[in-house]
C-alpha cells in the first residue's frame, strides 16, 4: 500500500500582514493533487493542524473543502484527517459520519471517533488508527481516569483504547510532540508549565506512525515514526527548511520505505544578509519572496524598510544586529532631568552618529520647536 503523509497546513496563516491562503493553494493544488495522481496514490493521512486557529477564515474553510472533495470524490482516494492543536474538534468533526460514506475520514470529537478503519491490498488489510490531539484533562473526562497528568499518559491511554488486530499492518496517525524532535519558532506549545513530550516508543506496535505538530520533516525515535513537516515555511527561523510530503510503500509483510519530495512554494520565506548598498544593488531574480532582511552596516538606514520594499515587495522584517548608536550603549543623562529639546538632539545624534548638525539644520530645528512650544502653550497642541 502506497500512503501520502502530510501535515501541519494551517490553513489562513496570517504571516507578516499577508494571509497565505492563496499560496496554500497553489501548493495544495498544483503540486499536491498531482503527486497523489502521480504517485499512484492509494491514501492521504494529514496529521493534524488543518487550519491556523479554532475559527478560520471562510476562504480557508473553502479551500479544505476543495481539497477534500478533489482526493476522495474526484479522485477516489481516502483521506484520513485529525484534529491538531490549532484546530476546532467539534468543528473539524462536522458532518464526518456522513462523509466516512466518501472515503473521507475526519477524527476530531472523542465522542465521535470511528475505526481503527480497515483498507485492504493485495496482500490484505492495513489498519489506520487515528488519534486526534487530546489535552491530559480533556482524557481525564473522557475516560474517567483521573491518573491521567500527563500527554503522554493521555496518549498511552489513547492508544490502550484503540488497538487494531495484532497480526494486522497498521497506520498510526496522530498530532503531538515525540520526545528528541526538533521544533521551531512557529509552533505553538502543547502545554503551558508542564511536560507535553511522549515517548516514540508510544508508536512501536504500528507499521508506520505519520505525526503532526512539528514543522520540519524529520524521523524520531526509528525509520517508521516521521513527522511530514508543515506545508509551508511558517517562520523565518523554518527558512532553511525543505518542504514536501512523505510517500510510505509498506510490502505485504509490513515492512516500509519512505521518500520525501518536497514542495515548490510560489513565494518562498527567506533571510538576506549583507550591506543594505550591496542588497539593493545585488541581482535577485526572486524578489517577490518573503523576507527577513539581516543588514551587516553599523549605521543606521535612513526609511530602510521603505526602500527595500521598492525592490522587494514582500519584505517583511529588518534587523540590524550591528548597528551602532554612535555612544557607548548608557545614557549619560538623567532622563527624567533631560529636556524634549535634548532628547531630540540626542536621537539627531544617534541617526547621524558621523557629523553634527549643520547650522541651517540647527536653525530649522530651532524654528520647529519655536513653533511647537508656542502652539503647546495656544492649546493647539
Amino acid at each position: 500500500m502506497r500512503i501520502l503523509h502530510t501535515a501541519d497546513w494551517h490553513l489562513g496563516k496570517l504571516f507578516y500582514g499577508d494571509y497565505l491562503t492563496d499560496d496554500q493553494a497553489y501548493v495544495l493544488t498544483e503540486q499536491l493533487l498531482p503527486m497523489i495522481r502521480d504517485e499512484g496514490i492509494d491514501a492521504v493521512v494529514l496529521a493534524g493542524d488543518v487550519y491556523d486557529r479554532s475559527l478560520p477564515p471562510a476562504d480557508a474553510v473553502a479551500l479544505f473543502d476543495e481539497i477534500a472533495t478533489k482526493i476522495t470524490a474526484e479522485a477516489g482516494v481516502p483521506f484520513f484527517v485529525i484534529s491538531g492543536n490549532h484546530d476546532s474538534a467539534a468543528r473539524l468533526s462536522f458532518g464526518s459520519r456522513m462523509l466516512e460514506k466518501q472515503g473521507f475520514y475526519i477524527a476530531g470529537e472523542l465522542d465521535k471517533l470511528i475505526g481503527p478503519v480497515v483498507l485492504h491490498d493485495a496482500y490484505g488489510p492495513v489498519a489506520f488508527v487515528l488519534l486526534p490531539f487530546i489535552e491530559p484533562a480533556a482524557a481525564r473526562l473522557y475516560f474517567g481516569d483521573d491518573t491521567i497528568r500527563s500527554h503522554e499518559d493521555a496518549l498511552a491511554r489513547f492508544i490502550d483504547s484503540r488497538r487494531a488486530g495484532t497480526a494486522m499492518r497498521t497506520v498510526c496517525v496522530a498530532h503531538v510532540f515525540a520526545a528528541g524532535g526538533e521544533s521551531s519558532d512557529s509552533e505553538r506549545p502543547l502545554s503551558i508549565g508542564g511536560s507535553d513530550a511522549v515517548s516514540p516508543a508510544l508508536f512501536s506496535d504500528y507499521t508506520y506512525t505519520a505525526l503532526g505538530h512539528l514543522h520540519g520533516p524529520q524521523q524520531v525515535g526509528g525509520p517508521n515514526v516521521r513527522y511530514a513537516g508543515s506545508l509551508l515555511k511558517y517562520s523565518f527561523g523554518e527558512w532553511r527548511q525543505k518542504k514536501g510530503a512523505v510517500i510510505v510503500d509498506i510490502d505485504e509483510k509490513g515492512g516500509t520505505a519512505t521518500s520525501f519530495l518536497p514542495f515548490s512554494p510560489r513565494h518562498d520565506v527567506r533571510v538576506v544578509e549583507g550591506l543594505f548598498e550591496d542588497i539593493m544593488a545585488g541581482e535577485d531574480l526572486h524578489t517577490d519572496d518573503y523576507i527577513l532582511f539581516r543588514l551587516t552596516d553599523t549605521a543606521p538606514i535612513l526609511d530602510g524598510m521603505a526602500k527595500l520594499r521598492q525592490k522587494y515587495p514582500r519584505a517583511a522584517a529588518l534587523e540590524m544586529p550591528n548597528r551602532q548608536s554612535g555612544g557607548t550603549g548608557e545614557r549619560d543623562f538623567d532622563l527624567h532631568r533631560t529636556t524634549e529639546r535634548q532628547l531630540f538632539e540626542s536621537f539627531a545624534t544617534a541617526m547621524m552618529p558621523d557629523r553634527p548638525l549643520t547650522e541651517a539644520e540647527q536653525a530649522c530645528m530651532d524654528d520647529l520647536w519655536t513653533d511647537m512650544l508656542q502652539r503647546e502653550g495656544d492649546g493647539l497642541l
